[in-house]
């Protein structure tokens, strides 16, 4: 498309990173009123269910997530396929364009964990073990993501190039990541 834009690779890594993060810690919030609105109210019990619950989950999740998601799920894992940008000009997105994607992302995943996290609990009921392993899950996806941002930034530098996303809007990133040189102002040689 001629209208495609230049979007930061590492930066879309670390802004699905990010949201994961806060949309996790969120949904503890939308937890934490979930019990309130029930008949035992929120509860010391209920706290530390739901803190233990989520730190265990968040910390067995985090290194099988990092196993997992490596080969294939993880963005570093796309670098190979990036093809130096060539032809048209294309120019970088701009700072309205990152605002409006991450309102949109953030959104997504309050909406979607939102409703896991009423699924689960409409299912297992109240008490803090649900709410926990669904914090925990978007918590450990988060920081195994946010690890990644930050290897593609080191591989930026060792390959001496910038990877992006051409794209309008970055709905498949990877389907066309392209690089260019990395100029020395840029950390590189």
């Amino acid at each position: 498309m001629p209208d495609d834009k230049l979007w930061s690779y590492a930066g879309l890594a670390r802004l699905w990173s990010w949201a994961l993060v806060v949309v996790a810690s969120l949904l503890l919030a939308v937890s934490i009123a979930l019990q309130a609105g029930g008949d035992g109210g929120v509860t010391g019990g209920f706290l530390a269910t739901l803190l233990l619950t989520t730190i265990i989950t968040a910390g067995v999740l985090y290194p099988l997530f990092r196993l997992w998601f490596g080969g294939s799920a993880l963005p570093s894992s796309r670098l190979p396929r990036a093809k130096p940008a060539t032809g048209r000009r294309l120019l970088p997105a701009t700072r309205a364009d990152w605002v409006r994607w991450s309102i949109i992302v953030g959104l997504v995943l309050l909406l979607g964990g939102t409703a896991m996290l009423a699924f689960l609990v409409g299912v297992l009921g109240r008490g803090g073990i649900a709410e926990g392993v669904v914090v925990g899950t978007m918590e450990a996806w988060g920081l195994a993501t946010l690890e990644d941002a930050i290897r593609i930034a080191r591989a930026e530098v060792a390959d001496g190039r910038r990877y992006h996303a051409a794209t309008r809007r970055p709905f498949a990133v990877g389907d066309n990541l392209v690089w260019v040189p990395l100029r020395p102002e840029d950390g590189g040689d």
